[in-house]
């Protein structure tokens, strides 16, 4: 299995990001998991990490979020227009690497923050599906198909979409290691390792916009499996 070789830079001030156009696999409505590593390199505004949300078009789905608080925030749509908001407890600061994941549950409204595999608040009050629209999947950005906006500044790594909720156990266990694509409702996974193919079965390829580069810089090193070796621990 291949090692954890690189990230990719992000930079605000270029208006960089990735994305692909909507699929099947992407189109989620109910259960979600949305995984990542970030190094943030500056804050003061809504960036967004994760998202299926065009608000020009009324095409909102879901998003995770770091906001100028540096706390993180996560949005589910039932009628693409609207969508309430649950914050994280805890602020995610610039310049350390942080593996985030907020993990939602449609049937109850709710939704859980973990940093670094550990709980960090809940949210309650949301929407109780997603809406099922044609808008683009992006990390760095959101409205990637209409006028993109709200983009992310600094590293992130190891993005993964899941379509259930994964458990604290799970999230814990394996936020440290790289997966084989194939688990069960991995939906997408983008190791970011100097490409941006999905490792599923999917083939969510992603296309890069404003040329960003990959980098070096990675939050853990090794191979998949146990025993990794992380340089935020």
């Amino acid at each position: 299995m291949a090692q954890n070789t690189n990230s990719l830079d992000l930079e605000l001030g270029s208006s960089q990001y990735a994305s692909r156009a909507d699929t099947a696999s992407l189109s989620i409505v109910g259960d979600l998991t949305l995984e990542c590593w970030v190094k943030p390199e500056s804050g003061g505004s809504l960036q967004n990490l994760i998202a299926k949300w065009d608000a020009t078009g009324n095409l909102r789905s879901f998003r995770l979020m770091r906001v100028s608080a540096t706390n993180l925030q996560f949005q589910a749509s039932a009628d693409g227009i609207s969508g309430a908001t649950a914050s994280s407890n805890t602020n995610v600061g610039n310049s350390s690497w942080v593996h985030v994941a907020v993990t939602y549950n449609a049937a109850a409204g709710t939704c859980a923050f973990y940093l670094n595999g550990v709980a960090d608040g809940t949210g309650s009050g949301l929407n109780t599906s997603i809406h099922d629209n044609a808008s683009r999947f992006a990390i760095g950005t959101s409205d990637a198909g209409g006028t993109p906006t709200e983009f992310y500044d600094g590293l992130i790594d190891e993005v993964r979409v899941w379509n259930t909720i994964r458990t604290a156990a799970q999230i814990l266990a394996n936020f440290r290691v790289e997966l084989a694509g194939s688990e069960s409702g991995l939906v997408a996974y983008y190791r970011l390792n100097n490409a941006y193919t999905d490792l599923t079965a999917n083939a969510n390829d992603l296309t890069a916009a404003g040329s960003p580069v990959f980098s070096a810089d990675v939050p853990f090193a090794g191979t998949g499996g146990s025993g990794l070796q992380s340089k935020f621990w």
